[in-house]
Formats: structure tokens, sequence, C-alpha cells
């Protein structure tokens, strides 16, 4: 019985730890695959993680970040608004003129 009531245990115990690293998983979401991306590029190229360099990555993404901004609010109110795009390089269009 001991054998039985063993096995039963670790299995528990193996469930429990399955349980907690999704929990964990849910929570951090995709923070720890951006952090070893960052760390993969800095081993690659000394100069990634520099000041000026994460200014001008901020600089290049925030157009693409207030689209996510919006596009978030827009599911969440379960409403599907496929004209970003459109209305994004209407307004670039206007913004040359």
């Amino acid at each position: 019985m001991t054998d039985s009531a063993t096995v039963t245990k670790a299995a528990d115990q193996a469930a429990v730890r399955s349980r907690r690293l999704r929990t964990a998983f849910a929570a951090l979401g995709m923070l720890p695959v951006l952090v070893l991306l960052a760390i993969g590029f800095q081993f690659i190229n000394p100069r990634f993680l520099t000041g000026t360099n994460l200014l001008i990555v901020s600089q290049q993404s925030s157009i693409n970040i207030v689209l996510a901004a919006g596009m978030t609010f827009v599911i969440l109110t379960a409403g599907i608004d496929l004209s970003v795009g459109s209305i994004l390089a209407a307004s670039a269009m206007v913004a040359v003129l």
C-alpha cells in the first residue's frame, strides 16, 4: 500500500507544481520572453541596451503602441474595427501634405 500512496502523493505534487507554473505564466504573460529577447540582443550587440538605442526604439514604436492601446479598448467593448490600418495610412498621407 505504501507504494501506491507514494505514487499518488508524487502525482499530486506534480499536479500542484504544474498548476503553479501555469498560474505564474498567466500572471507574467510575455514579460519573461521580452527579457530573454533583450538579453539575447544585448549578447549579439553590446550597444543594444544603451540609453540612446532604447530612446530610438521607443520613439519608433510609439505609433504602434498608441494603435494597439486603441484597438485593445475597441476589442474589450466587443466591437471589431478593421479600419485602423486605413485610418493610419490616410492620416499619414494628410500629415505629409
